[in-house]
């Protein structure tokens, strides 16, 4: 089964335009382009608009970590009416593509010496999940990113210009977001909340920064992370987010089977 989106949009990047007479100059190229890019741009956000976008990953050494299983997963939430998914790395990206037209967020995740994970830290890999088939190209913009050899600003930048995709910064606060709407974002993802230094205490939806973001951002927000209830999307919606993404609630067996468990130890 193969789910197309609402008309069947999705971001295709750019082409030469022509007149009808004549090639156009390249700076009305680029003008055209960019208007083109924009229009598309808000089509494919406009589709997602109130929608449930299911994040399909298994993190290294999940009996899920398997293609084929996460590839029937996500035909499944798409069966179920997803609105679209989140997907990482090149392999998962192109196999979700050819499952469905509607929009994929794609990211690429990488560990440093560390053990800590970077979402798609440097242009090379946003242009693989982008040729992978990804409409929206999600990175991590938050303030300990601007200090590494790559900064997320520059890396924005060459999506827009060379890849012609919009772009998700995945924040943990409000200055993140601020920041990443002044360098270009397309729209904001509080993907990052509670998985920074400063925001490692925050286990459950950050509900005051879901609020700051819609009242103070002139971009779309995404709200992302430690969603586990269906009254939880409804909420974030009705605070004015644009669209909710729910990963583990609904992917990860073993996550799910261990908040059940819990309750049976409880006395």
């Amino acid at each position: 089964m193969r789910v197309t989106g609402a008309g069947g949009s999705t971001w295709r990047g750019s082409r030469p335009i022509l007149d009808g007479r004549r090639l156009i100059s390249r700076n009305e190229e680029s003008s055209t382009v960019s208007v083109a890019q924009t229009c598309a741009a808000n089509s494919l956000f406009e589709s997602l608009r109130s929608k449930l976008i299911v994040s399909c990953q298994a993190s290294s050494g999940d009996p899920f970590d398997h293609l084929d299983t996460l590839t029937r997963m996500a035909a499944s939430v798409l069966r179920g009416g997803a609105g679209g998914l989140r997907a990482e790395g090149v392999p998962r990206v192109a196999a979700f593509r050819a499952q469905t037209d509607l929009p994929i967020i794609g990211i690429t995740k990488v560990y440093d010496a560390n053990g800590d994970v970077h979402i798609t830290p440097d242009f090379q890999s946003a242009q693989s999940i982008s040729h992978a088939g990804a409409d929206i190209i999600a990175l991590d913009c938050t303030h300990r990113r601007m200090t590494q050899p790559k900064p997320w600003p520059e890396i924005i930048r060459r999506i827009h210009t060379e890849l012609g995709r919009p772009v998700c910064a995945d924040i943990a606060t409000i200055d993140d977001a601020l920041a990443a709407q002044r360098a270009g974002a397309d729209v904001v993802a509080t993907t990052l909340c509670g998985y920074t230094a400063d925001t490692a205490s925050i286990r459950t939806p950050p509900w005051s920064l879901i609020q700051t973001l819609v009242a103070e951002l002139t971009i779309p927000v995404i709200v992302e992370g430690h969603i586990t209830q269906p009254r939880e999307v409804r909420r974030a919606l009705d605070l004015g987010a644009h669209c909710v993404v729910v990963g583990s609630a609904i992917t990860r067996p073993q996550t799910i089977t261990a908040r059940f468990v819990e309750a049976t130890r409880q006395i």
